[in-house]
């Protein structure tokens, strides 16, 4: 599902089996080599603790990368190790105060979680997604997480397509309506953040909400 160059992938724990995990950790995929040590890569759990036994990974083809080519090739019924969970990149008891979520690309398969936990555990704090893709078809999960900020008036979604390429000294359209919204225009240092994303814009964003006063445990980062 998603696109050509990234699915979900759902296992089935064996009968009897149990996996305890907060939302935001991951576990590490092992694909046997002939004659070699197994070949290992982290995926992140797109679902939640409350889906039982039914586990989430979502999983993006890497050109020429063995783990994900071989993972795009397994049919219903095929079995596949990992270990885990692991990972403190992770949301457990949601804070009394406004929670941001940022997210790359697939990088929000780990925050998915996490708001649905924020959301089901109640309260009055808002809930703020920002979703940072290329093109619309890149933004993974978007009618669900839509449908749920419908649904949940504490809750906001945002886009912000960055198109094939940026421009020379322009800042991507996420990270400069992050500097803006929560640096610039706003003296409050209140909000806890969660990041997530593959390339530098993870640690930039970091950097610039740390350096802006944020406390340094309230942004909360993981990059790919």
């Amino acid at each position: 599902m998603w696109t050509e160059r990234t699915r979900s992938l759902f296992l089935r724990l064996p009968a009897g089996a149990v996996l305890a995990f907060k939302p935001g950790q991951f576990v590490s995929v092992e694909l046997p080599v002939d004659g070699g040590e197994p070949l290992v890569r982290a995926y992140s759990l797109a679902s939640s603790p409350e889906d039982g036994k039914l586990l989430e990974i979502c999983v993006d083809l890497v050109p020429g990368g063995p783990v994900s080519t071989s993972l795009f090739a397994l049919r219903p019924g095929d079995s596949l190790s990992f270990k885990g969970p692991f990972g403190t990149f992770v949301l457990d008891d949601p804070p009394a105060t406004e929670l941001v979520f940022v997210a790359t690309g697939t990088g929000i398969a780990p925050i998915r979680p996490m708001v649905r936990r924020a959301v089901e555990r109640g309260g009055t704090q808002a809930v703020r997604v920002l979703h940072g893709a290329r093109v619309p078809e890149e933004l993974v999960y978007r009618s669900e997480l839509e449908g749920w900020a419908r649904r949940e008036p504490r809750l906001s979604w945002e886009c912000f397509l960055a198109g094939r390429s940026a421009g020379v000294g322009e800042s991507p359209p996420l990270e400069a309506a992050v500097a803006e919204r929560y640096v610039r225009a706003d003296a409050q240092r209140h909000r806890h953040f969660w990041i997530c994303g593959v390339g530098a814009i993870v640690h930039r964003l970091r950097d610039l909400l740390r350096e802006a006063g944020y406390e340094r445990r309230a942004v909360r980062y993981e990059r790919w």
